[in-house]
């Protein structure tokens, strides 16, 4: 009986691991993945508050310069402002957008 121990043993140490170590490799494989996918989800919520800090931030700024420049205006200089404001960020894209489609469309 020794000399079979002491054969599977030395077939063992020439193959290589039991079938016991490949399930527990496997295992360890599994679980390394599903680790491996909680960090990139939890690195990809983390990606996506740097984003939002990052959007307020800009807003905070621009209501600080609006503050800034406003305080030093009269209230007229403050309509006036408002109004190149407003229409540089809502009209005049709105109307480079539907020049490009007329443009596009005459070019068909």
């Amino acid at each position: 009986m020794d000399e079979v121990a002491g054969e599977l043993e030395r077939l063992r140490e020439l193959v290589g691991p039991s079938e016991t170590s490949y399930a527990s490799l496997r295992e360890d494989r599994d679980e390394a993945v599903r680790v491996a996918k909680e960090a990139m989800a939890d690195a990809g919520e983390l990606r996506g508050h740097i984003v939002d800090l990052s959007v307020q931030l800009s807003r905070a700024r621009q209501e600080q310069e609006y503050q800034e420049v406003s305080a030093a205006m009269t209230p007229a200089e403050r309509v006036v402002y408002r109004a190149r404001r407003r229409w540089a960020t809502s009209a005049t894209p709105r109307l480079a957008a539907a020049y490009r489609r007329v443009e596009q469309a005459l070019n068909r």
